[in-house]
């Protein structure tokens, strides 16, 4: 088998969930030897899909040619962008194919995967606490699946898949809508619910939720602290409110972000679906799908984006990191909340990155991969990382 041969059944042995930890590591030092960064490019927009494509059409031939040319040294030196768009698709590979690694019960490759050491810090999960009408609180990370709890005519149960459910047992609500709960993850924690109107929420770390067990009235109200991506059930008597610090988001039905974190100096709004109101009690601005909105926690003001990106917004409940469009700070204040770490700068270091990480991987798989800009070095010392250049 020809080297040309072995690149296009490789990137097949990947899309088909087939490959050996030994073939990925092959596929990653080509992937690191490539200069054109064609591969890479490749690699990540197959791999963040939701679900990788078994069958697809791409001409691997014509790409495996322009990768392996004949006249290639041997030794390349890579610019930084293939060298980050390599690190970025590496990192896909290791969440695609992590599980072969499991299964096979072997040692990660050196040139791959960081070796784990007792300063490594593992990746959030789902964790949240959630805190009844009455006070009571409860661990649903630990909670056992079943029933939870009773709300007035509402049960409150945690499913099978570790989500948190909903459900009416008859129309009479009007004592159960008295009924506030609200669910709220840690740093290091994410969490799924289905609200008592079947829209559905993923709340990001260091988030909350407040709302009633059952909504009646003119409107659906709840209340946000950090993030939350909804996919709102459709109910033109009843409007859904989202509240969040100096601005309401008013939705009939319809799916958008919202980032409302303290430590930003920004509120922003993603809209993917359907039509929103943004309102700071000065200002309205109505979305539409692939627009954002950007509320100054400053000045108030509140700016339109006529093309955000709704990939980018919603990253995190992919379960990536998002590196491409955010400067050093705002990428570590990423990582802070899902690895629950503290991070301190010995000097500002001006990086950039391209495209997005893994964030199911130890940190210090995520480190590394950023390291490879050459502009920006990492320390983990228990929970802190040390930022220097």
């Amino acid at each position: 088998m020809t080297i040309h041969e072995r690149l296009v059944y490789l990137v097949h042995q990947v899309e088909k969930q087939a490959a050996t930890p030994e073939e990925l590591q092959e596929l990653c030092d080509l992937l690191l030897e490539d200069n054109t960064g064609a591969l890479a490019a490749r690699v990540e927009q197959l791999l963040a899909a939701p679900v990788a494509p078994v069958n697809d059409t791409i001409n691997w031939e014509l790409l495996a040619n322009n990768i392996l040319q004949a006249d290639r040294p041997k030794v390349v030196r890579m610019r930084p962008w293939t060298r980050v768009a390599a690190a970025a698709a590496i990192l896909l590979l290791l969440g695609v194919g992590g599980y072969f690694f499991l299964q096979h019960q072997a040692a990660p490759p050196a040139k791959v995967v960081a070796a784990k050491t007792p300063a490594d810090i593992l990746p959030g999960g789902n964790k949240a606490m959630l805190t009844l009408g009455d006070g009571s609180v409860i661990s649903l990370d630990s909670a056992a699946n079943g029933t939870l709890a009773q709300q007035g005519n509402t049960a409150v149960i945690k499913s099978a898949g570790g989500q948190l459910l909903y459900r009416s047992s008859n129309h009479n609500t009007a004592n159960t809508a008295a009924l506030f709960n609200k669910i709220a993850t840690p740093r290091g924690g994410q969490y799924q619910l289905t609200l008592p109107d079947s829209t559905r929420v993923w709340l990001n770390a260091a988030s909350s939720l407040r709302y009633p067990a059952a909504f009646t009235g003119n409107n659906r109200t709840v209340q946000l602290t950090g993030e939350a991506y909804f996919e709102v059930a459709k109910n033109a008597a009843q409007p859904f409110i989202v509240q969040v610090d100096q601005m309401e988001v008013q939705v009939l039905g319809t799916h958008f972000n919202i980032m409302a974190y303290d430590d930003e100096a920004q509120i922003n709004t993603t809209l993917l679906e359907g039509a929103v109101k943004v309102n700071n009690g000065h200002y309205n601005q109505k979305l539409s799908p692939g627009e954002g909105a950007h509320l100054n926690r400053s000045t108030g003001l509140i700016k339109v984006l006529k093309e955000a990106d709704a990939a980018d917004a919603i990253a995190w409940k992919n379960g990536f990191i998002q590196l491409e469009g955010n400067d050093l700070p705002a990428v570590m204040r990423q990582i802070a909340r899902w690895y629950n770490v503290e991070v301190i700068y010995k000097k500002e270091v001006p990086a950039h990155f391209r495209g997005i990480i893994p964030r199911n991987v130890p940190i210090s798989q995520v480190l590394k991969m950023m390291e490879l800009t050459g502009e920006v070095h990492f320390d983990i010392r228990e929970h802190q990382i040390i930022v220097s250049p």
